[in-house]
């Protein structure tokens, strides 16, 4: 049908055309016959071209039952990409990808890690994806001082040296004998001198802080206080040490943690006793563009106006922490505050030699440096401005070999793969991004400037993200975490990905997985509180795209260690990952495969297999267990627990009605139409944005996920609704009765929240 404008648009040239007529003198039978004339010799001429063109393809055609020959350049050809993805994944090139990356230390703003981005970018480009290009920022980071290394120092009153911990990881291979190696550090830990008497304060966390004030009446103002990394993010405990006083910390790898076994590196994967977690402790993104990417045009603030932290940090192993704990003084520790190191722990304060003293230098600098991100492109067919981004980090603190760039080698033969599959015609309905993040381990700085300056954009296309920080650490189970609505896509793909053991009785990945899990549900468990460990955590807590965190992992029934032993340390090698961590990278193969059949699902469903009901039934359980923990307390100070609990109420009815009435819509006859299903996605796609409160978390406004955002006491965990159970902690653990009025807020905040996530799956919403 036409518009009235096209109508008169066709009535205007018929007008014109009889004022031809009348110009030229001819009538129309004269042009009917020149025109049947043209017709004739233009149809003799594709008669012979047809006919020419026909015998010559026909002397390449091969004879019946002969294969024509490909060349070894030809692309993958598969009538299902699913199958060409997986059958076309070559291990030994995710190995060999692998060796090439860890070959030498790779943390962003150093040579190392510039050459890496140059690798990754080239070796995309000649892959064939449609653009590859490299997003530069220019960011705060932080560095030791190679010249006058961080030290932790046992001395006498009069300053003479007993023990100083180690200035270097020795090297216990040759692959860790290298001089690019950095000193131990702790990124953005205040430069300075923590000196006098030492406290043992368990993992740090706050109830170990409030045990050592409450419960033993100890001064912790002056201290320098000694922690066993585990539990917690460590940023936060050097928040919780600055918080209660203290005048430093320092964090060490204790083997109740960190090596469970009769062996360590290099002869097996346990932490020796000389290797150190590096790590930062500051916030994310550039802390001087905060809200805001690190263009060459951005304010920026202050350096002196940062708000990191006034006291210093100090990573030792536990071999260097030993001399220390076994002088310290005071009363035994609690029975689950001990370690596994042949000694007593003491909480102190102090020596039993009075004469001794403690003292942590911290040399570390900071300073602007420019990081990079890699961005690959395949543009969607159909839908080009909807978006499936598949994410991991570039940048490691030594080699990296299993995180991250484990999880890189991956990435980079996934492009391959899709790049043979587009050369052979085969392109996705939806664009497909690939991201390698820079600077990911200084506080997924990489990953927050770029979705700061593409927020707009990503909030209105983003249909998912897709995090592998690394693909495996120990070849066992999938661990998964993922918002409500990527949770039937995840099980999805994982069905039909085959299970790396072959000879076992579970088929798939997925089976594997439910009987590994060690949950005995009806199906895998996923955790739904992503945290802020990984590059996820901007794209989730503060643009709202669902997204996914995954990799392969150990069996934590049998080891409950918070990671991997030799994290961050200097031997997390090329050779620990080929001998004890996936020898025949058929783990690694399997995330690959997962990673890809998982976005192309996406970037290809017609209809997205987002279910909102799983995000009600989420919503309901985490009121119900707040209800546990905090009802009676709040009944005493009348929080409106019943306006929340309609809101979800209202939630599930919507929840399930959008979903009968699709269902109902995807098993009819007559199919779903174009602009329908569009509809659909849409609303699915903004049905996690409905979450995010512009507004922010109180005090921490970068975190706007009114469900899902880090804990403040531990930023590697998230709570569910966090501006409920924080201020909540807040009240019981610091007395701060004064923030009822930010609870009740909070609590108000959610129910609107909730009731207007209902609204948005409504028809019309208003």
């Amino acid at each position: 049908m036409f518009s009235s404008q096209e109508k008169l648009r066709f009535s205007s040239m018929t007008v014109d055309s009889e004022d031809v007529y009348k110009k030229t003198g001819w009538g129309r039978w004269q042009y009917l016959i020149l025109f049947v004339c043209s017709l004739l010799f233009f149809g003799v001429g594709i008669g012979i071209g047809y006919g020419i063109g026909r015998n010559q393809s026909e002397q390449t055609i091969p004879q019946a039952g002969v294969t024509a020959p490909e060349t070894a350049t030809d692309p993958p050809r598969s009538s299902n990409p699913v199958e060409t993805i997986l059958s076309h994944i070559n291990k030994e090139n995710i190995k060999q990808n692998l060796r090439k990356y860890t070959s030498r230390p790779r943390m962003s703003g150093t040579p190392g890690g510039d050459e890496l981005v140059q690798i990754l970018h080239d070796t995309w480009k000649s892959y064939g994806i449609d653009e590859v290009k490299v997003t530069p920022y220019d960011v705060l980071m932080s560095y030791p001082n190679k010249t006058n290394p961080n030290r932790v120092q046992l001395l006498t009153l009069s300053n003479e040296l007993v023990f100083q911990s180690a200035l270097f990881e020795p090297a216990l291979d040759d692959l860790s004998n290298n001089s690019e190696i950095i000193p131990p550090f702790n990124a953005f830990a205040a430069a300075g001198i923590s000196e006098g008497e030492l406290v043992y304060v368990n993992y740090g966390r706050i109830k170990d802080f409030l045990y050592l004030i409450n419960n033993k009446s100890m001064d912790l103002k002056g201290k320098t206080m000694i922690a066993r990394y585990g539990k917690i993010f460590r940023g936060d405990k050097v928040k919780n040490a600055q918080r209660f006083n203290a005048s430093g910390i320092i964090m060490y790898t204790d083997p109740f943690d960190f090596n469970r076994g009769n062996s360590t590196y290099p002869d097996s994967w346990w932490m020796p006793p000389s290797g150190l977690q590096r790590g930062t402790v500051g916030p994310d993104g550039d802390q001087l563009t905060p809200l805001y990417p690190a263009t060459d045009y951005a304010y920026r603030k202050e350096q002196s106006d940062t708000e990191n932290f006034r006291i210093p940090a100090q990573p030792i192993s536990y071999g260097d922490a030993l001399p220390l704990l076994r002088e310290m003084a005071g009363e035994e520790v609690p029975p689950d505050w001990r370690g596994a190191l042949p000694i007593s722990y003491r909480l102190g304060p102090g020596f039993r030699n009075s004469s001794l003293k403690i003292r942590v230098e911290v040399n570390n600098f900071e300073e602007r440096r420019i990081v990079e991100n890699v961005i690959g492109y395949i543009k969607g067919q159909t839908e080009p401005d909807r978006y499936i981004l598949l994410g991991n980090h570039h940048d490691a603190w030594v080699f990296g070999a299993i995180d991250p760039l484990s999880g890189t080698a991956v990435l980079t033969e996934l492009i391959r793969v899709f790049g043979e599959m587009l050369k052979s015609g085969t392109r996705p309905d939806r664009t497909i991004v690939f991201c390698a993040w820079g600077a990911e381990e200084h506080g997924l700085i990489g990953s927050t400037e770029w979705v700061e300056e593409y927020m707009k954009v990503l909030y209105e296309r983003a249909v998912a993200y897709l995090n592998v920080d690394y693909a495996v650490d120990y070849s066992y189970v999938l661990t998964a975490g993922t918002s409500p609505l990527l949770q039937d896509s995840l099980y999805e793909a994982t069905k039909l990905v085959p299970n790396p053991e072959s000879n076992s009785p579970d088929k798939t990945v997925y089976d594997a997985w439910k009987t590994r899990d060690g949950s005995n549900d009806v199906e895998p468990s996923v955790y739904y509180s992503l945290g802020s460990g990984s590059d996820m955590a901007t794209f989730y807590q503060r643009a709202g795209v669902p997204s996914v965190d995954m990799w392969f992992t150990y069996d934590s029934d049998k080891w409950d260690i918070l990671s991997y032993p030799v994290y961050h340390s200097a031997y997390e090698t090329i050779y620990l990952y080929e001998k004890f961590i996936d020898p025949d990278f058929s783990y690694t193969k399997s995330m690959a495969g997962l990673w890809g059949i998982l976005a192309w699902n996406i970037a290809n469903d017609k209809v997205l297999k987002y279910d909102v009901r799983r995000y009600a039934s989420a919503i309901n359980t985490f009121i119900t267990s707040l209800k546990k923990d905090f009802g009676v307390k709040w009944s005493k100070e009348n929080v409106n627990i019943a306006a929340l609990e309609s809101a979800a109420q209202n939630l599930t009815t919507e929840a399930n009605r959008f979903h009968l009435k699709l269902q109902q819509k995807l098993h009819h006859k007559n199919k779903i139409s174009v602009l329908e299903s569009r509809m659909i996605n849409d609303r699915l796609i903004q049905f996690e944005r409905a979450f995010i409160d512009c507004e922010g978390l109180p005090g921490r406004p970068m975190y706007k996920h009114v469900m899902f955002a880090p804990s403040m006491y531990d930023s590697y965990s998230d709570n569910s609704f966090p501006g409920i159970v924080d201020t909540m902690n807040e009240i019981e653990h610091r007395n701060a009765t004064e923030k009822w009025g930010i609870l009740k807020q909070q609590v108000y905040v959610a129910t609107f929240t909730i009731q207007s996530a209902a609204n948005t799956l409504t028809e019309i919403g208003l």
